[in-house]
Parts: structure tokens; C-alpha cells; sequence
């Protein structure tokens, strides 16, 4: 898996999403997927993306406040590519919102490579 095939889209969970959502367009971002009115918003900001997501972090699975998720345009690469390298804890996987990969890094937190429609979108 090279570089140019994955998009770093950092996870933040919060508690008051359209209050959230209102910061980051306040600093310049602009709504790419979901709404203020559901719980999951993706962000675009210059070049980066921010995901934000109404619903606690779930400790048991390795989640964080913050996650780190990238997406991918094909999981079966990246788990051909990944397999005898890294810690598959699940997936690929049919989502809400996709497919996911859930990988273990060797501190123990939850990676997640999330394949989307469009993950150059911004």
C-alpha cells in the first residue's frame, strides 16, 4: 500500500455536532458528506478531511477521542498488501457508509481504512 493510495481522515467524536460542525466552518471548512442533522459529518478543510461522529468512543474496541481513519479505493489491495505485516482485527466489512478494515497498531489502537465512494473528493 503506498501513500498515494490512502486519504488520512482523522475522527473526532463529539457530543453537540451541529455546534461542532459550526466551529470547523468557522475555520474554513466546508460540509463534503452527511449533515449537521444526522451524526456523522465529513469535513473538508484546504487539503485535509475531518470526520466528525455524534457517538461516544467505544474503549473497549482501542477507540480514542480522537481516531485515526483512512480510506483506501480498494480494501482487497490493502489487505493483500497488509496481511502478513499487520494485525487484522476485522474486515473488510459492509458498513452504513462503506466497506472497513479495522487493523491493530502495536500500542494497541484501533486503525480503521474505510473504502468510500470518493475519497479524493476535497
Amino acid at each position: 500500500m503506498s501513500a498515494s493510495d490512502v486519504t488520512l481522515q482523522p475522527m473526532i467524536h463529539v457530543r453537540d455536532l451541529p455546534a461542532s460542525v459550526a466551529f470547523y466552518e468557522a475555520l474554513g471548512a466546508t460540509v463534503i458528506e452527511g449533515s449537521r442533522e444526522g451524526d456523522f459529518v465529513l469535513l473538508a478543510l484546504g487539503t485535509s478531511q475531518l470526520s466528525l461522529l455524534a457517538h461516544p468512543a467505544n474503549p473497549e474496541q482501542g477507540d480514542g477521542e480522537v481516531e485515526l481513519n483512512f480510506a483506501a479505493a480498494d480494501l482487497d489491495v490493502v489487505v493483500r498488501e497488509l496481511e502478513d505485516q499487520v494485525e487484522i482485527v476485522s474486515g473488510p466489512t459492509d458498513t452504513g457508509f462503506g466497506r472497513q478494515l479495522q487493523l491493530r497498531a502495536p500500542g494497541g489502537m484501533l486503525i480503521k481504512v474505510n473504502q468510500l465512494e470518493d475519497i479524493r473528493g476535497a
